[in-house]
């Protein structure tokens, strides 16, 4: 594949070229890493980048064989297709070897290695974690019980491969295309919901026994829909469960029901939820802010009894993921 990022941005590394640096640099667009390259001379990599409605297209090369160690608290998920040269990929007792042509995926629960020929060259396609997660929850209409976990590498030959192959092809041919103004137009938000369906549907991960079974399941009925819509768009508000009745146009026994049968839980349950999500992502994406503001600012008031809910989700408390973010 010719890569159309390279040709048509400017390397955000030009300039860059001591390994902290480069580090920095690389781990403000991809997520919070350490990185070990070979040898002593000063750094020659190359990043571009092409921003997209939560997330990016990435090109990256650090032109050494380098060791990058992911910690497993980032915010977003990262797509790789190798367009050159090799890696390895480790996570606990998984191991993978990817060459030319295959996909492989950092999932932001899980810590892992990635180990690059000096010759590598990757096309990063990155997603929001809170974005993805919320995606995979209306294809499910549940909210996931545990964090959502992609395979490590998918092998060339596999099928969903060659569709992310394809994929990302398209999107270089229609950057190429296209000048700054009708990239921004064109990779807007509902191309980024295509994406993500896409990646859910066609990449092996653990949801993906859900996802098949959700083919036969019945739609979500209209008022648990309503109800569940307006929790999306106003977690910042007391949502009671007389509020949500209302604006779903059922009384509560009603609602409630319909959220056992279709969502898999109580409104109350999905509104703590979604406030665990919407925490989580905001903490990460802005790690210097206050705990409490963030809390807030989702709609959360009781703040010991949604301490111990976070811990429970994510296994450290809000706190510590700002910490380890900054």
């Amino acid at each position: 594949m010719t890569s159309a990022i390279s040709r048509m941005n400017a390397n955000l590394l030009h300039a860059t070229h001591a390994r902290a640096d480069v580090e920095r640099t690389v781990a403000r667009l991809l997520g919070p890493h350490s990185m070990q390259a070979q040898g002593r001379e000063p750094l020659n990599a190359e990043l571009y980048d092409v921003a997209l409605a939560h997330g990016g297209l990435a090109e990256l090369s650090y032109g050494r064989a380098t060791r990058i160690d992911f910690a497993g608290n980032a915010g977003q998920f990262l797509f790789r297709l190798t367009l050159a040269g090799a890696c390895e990929l480790s996570s606990g007792r998984e191991h993978a070897a990817v060459t030319r042509g295959a996909i492989s995926v950092s999932s932001p629960a899980r810590a892992s290695r990635i180990e690059t020929s000096s010759d590598c060259r990757s096309l990063l396609l990155r997603i929001e974690r809170n974005a993805l997660e919320h995606k995979l929850a209306d294809l499910l209409q549940a909210t996931p019980r545990a964090p959502l976990r992609f395979e490590m590498s998918v092998n060339a030959a596999h099928r969903g491969a060659g569709v992310v192959r394809e994929t990302l092809g398209h999107l270089h041919r229609m950057h190429a295309q296209c000048d700054g103004a009708s990239t921004a137009t064109l990779f807007g938000g509902d191309l980024t919901q295509w994406l993500m369906t896409m990646l859910l549907t066609q990449l092996p991960h653990s949801y993906s026994d859900a996802l098949m079974r959700c083919d036969t399941r019945t739609p979500l009925p209209a008022h648990v829909r309503r109800a569940r819509d307006h929790i999306d768009a106003h977690l910042d508000t007391p949502l009671t469960l007389a509020v949500l009745a209302r604006v779903a146009g059922v009384s509560p026994r009603t609602l409630q029901n319909g959220f056992a049968q279709f969502v898999g839980q109580s409104p109350a349950a999905y509104v703590r939820e979604r406030r665990l999500e919407a925490v989580h992502a905001r903490l990460t994406r802005e790690p210097q802010a206050s705990v409490a503001q963030t809390m807030l600012a989702c709609g959360v008031q009781s703040f010991g009894h949604f301490t111990k809910a976070y811990v429970r989700r994510y296994g450290h408390a809000p706190s510590v993921t700002r910490g380890r973010i900054a």
